[in-house]
């Protein structure tokens, strides 16, 4: 028989079960946070690439906006200057940049395996076209021998002049001429060109020249309706007069153009928390052009070609999530990661708060119950004992059981088991010291 004696004692400061099964459900809970943390999305990138345009055009100038907006909230930006939105959708589909300004209509009609989305149309772009003098575009008609500057091979405003020259049977009789931006406005000034045209905001520095400059002509698109319904990706723009400078009359009277959106692309594999946060700089600071009277209407998912990002989706159905919309970027990414893992953790963790309090209470009461099979041992050790000698060993072996039995610390609600215990080893000793009594 095994003595009570030979097993190991359990002291007074032992660690409580209910202590090591909180510390053990803690440290699972833990664990699993770490593998899941690792498994789910990773952390946004701490750095992104945008092609913008050319030097001081309004992409360039919109590019730097961003940058400035995306730095505040620690993200770096690296601008890549480019001829323009030919240049710039040709960067994204190599994925040399994970973003980048378009003019609506190039690169249309977007291939169907495409992997460029749409955030969200910016602004609207007006088609200036300015001229040595000729005041319409009809009046351009039966003229021969004009040299036009329409841009550089890689910019929008070529695709959108060259659709433009070939609908008004205007491209037999011009010349284009590779230029853009200054150059081009500087070209026209000195009659190397006849005409120049430019797709860019109201508030570039060489359209603001031109318009006040009394030897060139605004050339007005005086079937622009007819000229929308050929380019579906074009709108008509209502230039009032005065609108861009009420003092010194400029325009001087109204004048009809067209315009395109400026899109904001990206590759569909940039991070969520990026797009995301780029929609909410859009709508800081893609408010309209008063000039143009569009306040209010951008950002817009309405005049995108490229499909429509999910995450775009989603903003301009729901608006910002509860976490952007209140916490810092770098916050606010940190809980919605945090709370994805809520769902396999919660999985994981429910079985064992399931079972946990049904655990726990076998635990303790296994440090009660686990002295029976001492107490059965002894108790027949009792019965089959000859001699004096051997039911004083038996009596030793009680008391032992008993001191053991009087240190062991369990909760209150498992009290009186422990006392049933003690009831049990003082009904064995009993009956072991009437049987010494005979």
């Amino acid at each position: 028989m095994k003595q009570a004696s030979d097993r190991p004692r359990i002291p007074a400061s032992v660690t409580s079960v209910r202590v090591v099964f909180w510390s053990t459900l803690v440290l699972t809970g833990f664990a699993i946070a770490a593998v899941a943390w690792f498994l789910v999305d990773p952390a946004p990138p701490a750095r992104i690439k945008i092609a913008t345009g050319i030097e001081d055009g309004f992409y360039d100038r919109l590019g730097r906006r961003f940058a400035l907006r995306l730095r505040q909230e620690r993200v770096e930006v690296d601008l890549v200057p480019t001829a323009g939105s030919a240049e710039n959708i040709d960067l994204l589909r190599a994925s040399d940049v994970d973003a980048a300004f378009v003019q609506g209509g190039v690169g249309s009609p977007p291939p169907r395996d495409t992997h460029l989305r749409s955030l969200a149309a910016l602004a609207i772009e007006p088609l200036w076209i300015f001229s040595r003098g000729v005041d319409t575009l009809s009046g351009l008609d039966g003229r021969e021998d004009l040299r036009i500057a329409i841009g550089s091979g890689g910019s929008g405003t070529r695709q959108l002049m060259m659709h433009v020259l070939a609908l008004t049977g205007l491209a037999g009789g011009m010349a284009t001429e590779a230029l853009d931006g200054a150059a081009a406005a500087a070209a026209l000034r000195d009659g190397t060109v006849d005409l120049a045209a430019f797709v860019t905001s109201p508030q570039t520095l060489w359209v603001h020249d031109l318009l006040r400059d009394p030897a060139i002509r605004l050339v007005e698109m005086d079937y622009a309706d007819a000229l929308t319904r050929r380019l579906p990706f074009a709108s008509r723009v209502d230039l009032p007069a005065r609108a861009i400078d009420i003092v010194d009359k400029v325009p001087a009277e109204d004048t009809s153009i067209l315009g395109v959106a400026t899109v904001l692309l990206v590759r569909e594999s940039l991070h969520p928390a990026i797009k995301q946060l780029m929609l909410q700089i859009s709508t800081m600071l893609a408010r309209g052009d008063p000039v143009l009277g569009t306040r209010g209407q951008f950002p817009s998912a309405d005049l995108v070609e490229y499909p429509l990002d999910t995450e775009a989706e989603r903003y301009f159905r729901y608006g910002p999530t509860p976490a952007r919309r209140y916490l810092p970027y770098w916050a606010a990414n940190l809980f919605e990661r945090f709370w994805v893992l809520m769902i396999p953790i919660a999985t994981l963790l429910i079985p064992i708060l399931r079972f946990g309090p049904t655990t726990l209470q076998w635990s303790i009461r296994r440090r009660i119950y686990r002295w029976y099979r001492d107490l059965k041992d002894l108790e027949g050790a009792a019965l089959d004992a000859s001699t004096e000698t051997e039911l004083k060993t038996v009596l030793d072996g009680l008391h032992e059981v008993e001191r053991q039995v009087s240190v062991i610390r369990v909760p209150l609600a498992f009290r009186d088991d422990l006392y049933r215990l003690r009831m049990h080893v003082a009904f064995v000793r009993a009956e072991v010291t009437q049987n010494l009594a005979r």
